[in-house]
């Protein structure tokens, strides 16, 4: 049965018995060493697990929600913060959060603009391995509790689920190599980052590129303050009219990006409620500013 993309807090409050949480959580933190997180961390989810915690869950989630970690749930190498596992080894991780084929998945985050950037990338993954019974909470966990939702600290104890994805959707992963930056202007290529970073007036954040830029030359700035407010998405109607005043409708070629691809993933939520199909460009300006400098031409 198909599942709404986006569920109010009432609703999960609601049907709180059946439903699988997930908190989605994700405060920046500083990319570790790919080399490093190799021979630590990667697809060794239990060390990960017991070392890589984060401190905003543990003082308070939804209960009984399993903590999906960015930090662990992908992994960093030289041109991606957040690069994707094989569908076999992200459903070992899925697994030791206790989601099962079939469970009706709610993911969640907190904070400005109601935590929907991190809740939104957490959603396209899970579609981008193929599991389509997900849906982000709107407002986040502040919505949660307004709702009247119950929350604890510490850590929940979770038994292993079944969950397994065979495998991916390249249909809404836009790679480096599938993007015309030559000939921008033939596609719908959306700039989810701030005006302030768009522009240059925040700087690119990798002083040792060669980037004589900030922004792709034809990017079409959509930040995120257009689909969404402090407290989580605007309404599909909002949402709408958004896409349909940047020229962006049903049937263009359409790829949303950002810094590292979270925000990215709150505009692709939003334009596939909108009826537009869109690819997430993973890389972003950080594969970008590592590994093809030249396409970061413009500023101003």
């Amino acid at each position: 049965m198909a599942v709404e993309m986006i569920v109010e807090p009432k609703w999960v409050v609601q049907n709180f018995g059946n439903v699988r949480i997930l908190d989605a959580s994700w405060i920046y933190k500083p990319k570790m060493d790919p080399a490093e997180y190799k021979a630590k961390y990667f697809n060794k989810f239990g060390v990960a697990m017991n070392e890589l915690k984060n401190a905003e869950y543990f003082a308070e989630h939804i209960n009984g929600a399993a903590h999906f970690n960015f930090d662990i749930a992908y992994y960093p190498t030289e041109e991606e913060r957040f690069a994707l596992y094989d569908a076999e080894t992200f459903s070992a991780y899925i697994k030791r959060l206790g989601v099962f084929n079939g469970d009706h998945v709610i993911v969640y985050g907190r904070g400005k603009d109601g935590g929907m950037p991190a809740a939104s990338r957490a959603y396209w993954t899970f579609r981008y391995y193929g599991y389509t019974q997900v849906s982000v909470l709107n407002g986040g966990l502040d919505a949660f509790k307004l709702a009247q939702g119950v929350v604890q600290s510490g850590e929940s104890m979770i038994s292993s689920g079944n969950f397994e994805s065979k495998t991916t959707d390249a249909s809404i992963l836009a790679k480096l190599a599938d993007i015309p930056f030559d000939n921008l202007a033939s596609i719908k290529y959306l700039d989810a980052r701030s005006k302030e970073e768009f522009i240059g007036k925040t700087p690119i954040g990798y002083p040792d590129s060669k980037a004589t830029g900030v922004r792709c030359k034809d990017a079409i700035h959509f930040p995120l303050t257009e689909v969404c407010g402090a407290k989580g998405f605007k309404k599909k109607t909002d949402c709408d009219q958004a896409f349909a005043a940047k020229g962006i409708k049903t049937g263009d070629t359409v790829v949303v990006a950002c810094g590292i691809g979270i925000s990215a993933s709150a505009i692709w939520l939003a334009a596939a409620r909108s009826g537009i199909v869109a690819k997430v460009y993973n890389g972003g300006i950080h594969e970008l500013a590592n590994k093809a400098p030249q396409h970061l031409n413009t500023k101003g």
